[in-house]
Formats: C-alpha cells, structure tokens, sequence
C-alpha cells in the first residue's frame, strides 16, 4: 500500500507543471476570447489565411524564427549541462545567451524593432536596434573567456551575416529585390550560422560532461 501511495502521489506531483502551464495558457485564451478590439480569427489563424495570401507567404521568415529557437534552446541545454558539470561561468554566459536571444526571438516574431516599439514610442527603430546591440555587448564581453572554447568561428560568422543585413538595411532599404535578398538574406545566413553553433555547442558540451563524469566514476 505505501508503494501504490507513492506512486499515486509521485503522479500528482508530476501533473503539477501541466497545472501551472495549462492555467496561464488559459487565462491568455480568457484575455483573447474577452477582448473585442482584434477580430478572434486574426489572433488564431496563419497570417497568410486571414490576408488570403499563399501558404509561403512569409516562408523565410517563419524559418528565421525557426532557427532563432534552436539557438535559443541550445544555449540552455547548454546552461544546463554545465551547471550539471559544475561550470559556473559557462552556465552563466550561455543562460545570459538565451535571454538576450530569446529577445531577438521576440523581435523577429513580432516585429518589435521596426514596427511596434517606433509606432508606440516614436523613436526612430535605430534607437532599439542600439538598444539590442548594446545588451549583446553586455552579454557577449563577460561571456568571451566562455565562447573561445566553443567553434567561436561559427559565431563569428554570424555576426558578419547581421553586420551585412544591417548595413544594407540602413544604406539601401527599399531600392528593390537584389536590395532586399542582401538585407533579408545575409541576417538569415546570420541566424542559420548561430543555431548551428549553439546546437554544436550544446552537443561538445554535453560530450565533455558526459565524459568527465564516467571518468571520475571509473
């Protein structure tokens, strides 16, 4: 019998988190269902359905957003596996990683740069691209010691790959297609390089954990 209440009890426990996430998706469907500014189906339907636009419409820039999360999921597997292998300041820079991606993320996904934050503020989108650079430094300078041991040279790729973009962004947004395939292009060329260096890294680094620990075992 204390088995079977355990087991039942180790049940509920593992519900817990199902809990918590179902009831915050909730309370946002609540928010979503009891608003009446923004029609329900611009909210829940694929942007190219609500503007009757071809299933690709958008099509690199979902991948984008796709390749942001696996570098954002790979810097905290990362942090995690470090953490593990009592690497403190690896855990440190690869967890600031995640959260100056992840606001990347956020910012392609919803255009925050250069369309919400400049519509509500006023502020020229240059302002918040200075913003984003300056937390990037903020992370990346701490993090260096950290980011030499990984294949840096991945990272470093893409930050060329954004350079371009911006650069074409500033100088020559809006003069036609070959413009727009330089800006567009290079930043996904960036982002591609950045989720292979944070899925590589996450994989060296859960190698070298792994290991350390079956040596110190053995």
């Amino acid at each position: 019998m204390t088995g079977e209440r355990r087991a039942g009890r180790g049940s509920r426990q593992a519900l817990v988190p199902l809990f918590v996430s179902w009831t915050a998706a909730s309370v946002l469907l609540l928010v979503v269902a009891l608003q009446s500014r923004v029609p329900l189906d611009e909210l829940f339907l694929d942007a190219s359905q609500v503007g009757g636009q071809h299933w690709y419409a958008g099509l690199m820039t979902s991948l984008g957003v796709l390749m942001w999360t696996v570098a954002v999921c790979g810097c905290v597997v990362t942090s995690f596996v470090t953490k593990l292998g009592d690497r403190t300041k690896a855990a440190v820079a690869f967890r600031s990683a995640a959260f100056v991606f992840g606001l990347l993320l956020l910012d392609d996904l919803f255009l925050l740069h250069s369309n919400l934050f400049p519509s509500v503020t006023g502020l020229p989108k240059i302002a918040f691209l200075a913003a984003e650079a300056a937390l990037a430094w903020l992370w990346l300078v701490p993090a260096l010691p950290e980011l030499r041991r990984t294949r840096w040279e991945l990272l470093a790729a893409a930050a060329v790959g954004f350079a371009i973009s911006l650069v074409v962004d500033f100088f020559f947004n809006g003069r036609g297609d070959l413009w727009l395939l330089a800006e567009d292009g290079t930043k996904f060329l960036g982002v591609v390089a950045l989720a292979t260096w944070s899925s590589m890294t996450a994989a060296d680094v859960m190698r070298s954990v792994v290991t350390q620990r079956v040596g110190l075992n053995g």
